[in-house]
């Protein structure tokens, strides 16, 4: 039988689907192809800013940042329109398809070739890109057809950590380097009470996702017009999380209600597959995980003999190819990207800066997680999307998984179905 998370996901992409198909039929004239203007002075006029970031007490730093902008620039305005992460996909069809873009976009990492596709994100130049400083782990998920079209401005960076106490109640002194490794390392950690890895509490398809890339794999081709996933490394990363499964250190049915601690938090789970937000959850929550040495952190280790690997998601900013006021959009952009405001706002979200030219700020420099991310900006290559099929994908993507985690389906017809899933959508390009 599903689970009720089965069952809910399953819901959930119905309605991801139809948004993401609202998108072919957006209307409204294009800017001309090339990339924006960087440089531009003199700047005026109104622009709108789409962002589903800074909520609750982080909206007045997007406000103090914006201010700046606007003081220097005093004959443009800025209007924010924020809306909630589950709404974004919809909200951007929308308005689409109404022909009302906004100037500057938010969204999430996986969405970039598929808007850019649609001439939703402009071109942005690839020399001020390159000058930014940014690990090109990250600015992987930033191109379509080898130009780029957003930028990565906060991340939510995700890798494993484990409780030292149970580590050391076994005898084991080192974090596991391999997938072999990791294997046994878990299922000594299994028993009494507690499993050994919580891999799929975050998200089971991003959880997926990242056994996938350190296996070898990936989810699309080069070019983003053929599955991947399907391929020897996505059987392998399947099998070996079942693998764990039948020996107890993975547990699917392993989680949280809504709001409660994460089964590591209850120290029911051994090591998690945990993201850089996790921080402010262990400050209100379990605020004794947040001492020096109260936790081990490693990245999830490559099988194959391939390299360790994080886990990239977060918010991409990008300019409106449909603005009709892209300099100003433009400058915005550049704006935001600065040291100083990814220091602001990043110190305002919880997220990881793109990188580690930015000014020191306590809230983001005494944080263990982002700390350890930052250490490792440049294996953070497994990543959502790589195809402008991917926002049709994702959401049908999550119950083919569960159905092979669940027993309902076994490894060969769960490929099978990936691929014909996302034959079905590339076809539809």
């Amino acid at each position: 039988m599903l689970s009720r998370r089965s069952m809910l996901s399953a819901t959930g992409a119905a309605g991801i689907g139809l948004t993401a198909a609202a998108c072919g039929s957006s209307s409204g004239d294009a800017a001309a192809d090339g990339p924006v203007d960087l440089e531009g002075t003199d700047l005026s006029g109104e622009i709108t800013l789409l962002t589903p970031d800074f909520v609750g007490d982080a909206r007045p730093e997007l406000d103090a940042m914006i201010a700046q902008f606007t003081d220097q620039n005093p004959e443009v305005s800025v209007t924010v329109d924020q809306v909630a992460w589950d709404k974004l996909n919809e909200k951007l069809s929308t308005s689409i398809a109404g022909g009302l873009v906004a100037d500057v976009i938010m969204s999430g990492v996986g969405w970039t070739p598929p808007f850019a596709q649609k001439k939703i994100f402009a071109e942005l130049p690839s020399d001020y890109v390159g000058g930014l400083g940014i690990s090109d782990a990250l600015l992987s998920s930033c191109t379509y057809e080898d130009k780029y079209f957003s930028l990565p401005i906060g991340m939510d960076l995700r890798f494993v950590v484990y409780n030292t106490e149970m580590f050391e109640a076994k005898g084991i002194t080192e974090a596991p380097t391999t997938m072999d490794e990791l294997a046994q390392v878990g299922e000594e950690l299994t028993g009494d009470g507690v499993v050994g890895f919580d891999l799929l509490t975050k998200n089971i398809r991003q959880g997926w996702i990242h056994m996938l890339y350190a296996f070898g794999g990936t989810l699309f081709t080069e070019d983003g017009l053929a599955s991947a996933m399907h391929e020897e490394p996505g059987a392998q990363a399947t099998q070996w999380i079942l693998d764990q499964m039948d020996k107890g250190a993975i547990d699917y049915n392993l989680q949280a209600a809504e709001g409660q601690p994460t089964p590591f938090m209850q120290g029911t789970a051994a090591m998690q597959l945990v993201s850089t937000a996790d921080w402010e959850t262990w400050r209100t929550m379990s605020p004794e995980l947040m001492e020096e040495g109260a936790v081990g952190m490693f990245l999830l280790p490559g099988g194959n003999g391939n390299e360790p690997v994080m886990f990239q998601g977060g918010t991409m900013v990008s300019v409106g190819q449909r603005s009709q006021n892209q300099a100003a959009a433009a400058a915005l952009v550049k704006h935001l990207m600065t040291p100083e405001m990814l220091a602001a706002g990043n110190a305002a979200t919880g997220k990881v800066p793109p990188t580690t030219d930015f000014p020191e700020t306590p809230e983001i420099t005494d944080n263990l997680l982002t700390a350890f991310a930052l250490e490792h900006l440049d294996k953070a290559g497994a990543a959502e999307g790589g195809s402008p099929a991917w926002m049709e994908i994702r959401g049908n993507l999550q119950p083919i998984i569960e159905g092979c985690l669940t027993g309902q389906t076994d490894v060969d017809k769960t490929l099978a179905d990936m691929k014909s899933l996302a034959d079905d959508a590339i076809s539809r390009l």
